[in-house]
């Protein structure tokens, strides 16, 4: 039976059963849990919904970029149970893909499986991090685990990613624990009120030269980066956050760097009747989508 809901086909029409990742552009692959979330559950929620919107979508981006020439290949779902086990099998995904991945959470828990899979990807290679985020999620355990949604990068420092070559914009929320490797270490920290006292356009410029250092960059996004005017459905919503327009200008300035994946997580559609956040989230992918066809098509 056709969905009522869909105008297109799976992901803007861009995605056909028989695609495999060798062949197409890009592969999603979602991960529906949230059970390491500190606050609010709904997160497991957010990769069915994704995908269900996915079809109202259209093959284009904001600038008119065709995207129909480009393959995605949807892998399904990782289910997870227990992280410290199903954690390797994200890892061991993310590290054989021979695209670029496109991951759905669940709760930023897990970006650490992602983060592992990505560094073996470019083991030899400088992987920089673009990280949008409320929160820095610096901690070294929370609610007594290494797993938690509040340590996904200081787990990601560990496994070699080097601070000078992170950037994190939209920050608001602080830990104690947090505080010294904020200050001290290293990390390119632009707060959300840095964005809104001046201006996402040099904010932006800044990221694109720290990380056109890197020969590879991965872009983790956290939905709560937004305003929850914006997007209200996610665990911790924290207000101040950056607008809509502001991520899309950051996203969109990415062109010209080596781009390698993007996680988007904390999309929690249980608490926004209204879907807003899922919608706010696909626009998003579909953006980052075009810029890697615009480097790859010029001219587009």
């Amino acid at each position: 039976m056709t969905d009522p809901a869909a105008t297109h086909g799976l992901w803007a029409d861009l995605c056909r059963p028989d695609f495999s990742p060798a062949e197409s552009d890009f592969s999603i692959i979602g991960i529906p849990f949230d059970g390491l979330a500190s606050a609010r559950k709904g997160a497991s929620h957010g990769p069915e919904r994704i995908r269900f919107w996915s079809q109202h979508m259209t093959p284009f981006s904001e600038d008119r970029t065709r995207l129909k020439n480009i393959r995605i290949c949807d892998l399904g779902d990782i289910g997870i149970s227990h992280p410290a086990r199903d954690f390797e099998r994200v890892r061991k995904n993310v590290a054989a893909l021979p695209n670029v991945p496109i991951l759905l959470g669940g709760d930023h828990s897990v970006t650490i499986p992602i983060f592992q899979g990505q560094r073996e990807r470019f083991k030899d290679k400088r992987l920089g991090v673009l990280w949008m985020d409320a929160h820095p999620d610096l901690c070294d355990e929370f609610n007594g685990s290494k797993f938690s949604h509040a340590c996904v990068l200081r787990r990601g420092l560990e496994f070699g990613i080097k601070p000078e070559d992170v950037c994190l914009v939209g920050l608001r929320s602080w830990e104690y624990q947090e505080i010294d490797l904020i200050e001290n270490g290293g990390l390119n920290v632009y707060t959300a009120a840095d964005v809104a006292e001046r201006g996402m356009k040099p904010i932006a410029a800044d990221v694109h030269k720290i990380l056109s250092r890197c020969d590879a960059v991965h872009v983790s996004l956290d939905i709560d980066c937004l305003d929850p005017a914006f997007a209200p459905g996610t665990g911790i919503p924290d207000s101040g956050g950056m607008t809509s327009r502001e991520v899309i200008t950051l996203i969109k300035s990415l062109q010209g760097l080596k781009l390698v994946g993007l996680d988007v997580v904390e999309v929690a559609p249980p608490l926004d009747e209204s879907e807003a956040t899922v919608f706010a989230a696909l626009k998003i992918i579909m953006e980052f989508i075009a810029v890697i066809v615009r480097e790859r098509q010029p001219g587009l």
